[in-house]
């Protein structure tokens, strides 16, 4: 496949929108996230576990 053609499709299929949205919004959740934890008194591997949830979750976000 030409690169060229295949850059168009993923511009054509909204990918980069998809990517830059999602990048932003599991920023925010991680952000938000880190503040409710330590107050219940949230073992450190709950954040580790969201964190990775997130990252995990990017490329599922970004093949629909």
């Amino acid at each position: 496949m030409d690169p060229a053609t295949f850059f168009t499709e993923l511009k054509r299929r909204k990918v980069y929108s998809v990517a830059v949205a999602y990048a932003i919004v599991a920023w925010l959740l991680v952000q938000a996230g880190s503040i409710p934890f330590p107050t219940f008194e949230a073992p450190p591997w709950v954040m580790k576990v969201f964190v990775t949830a997130m990252i995990l979750g990017f490329p599922v976000a970004c093949y629909t």
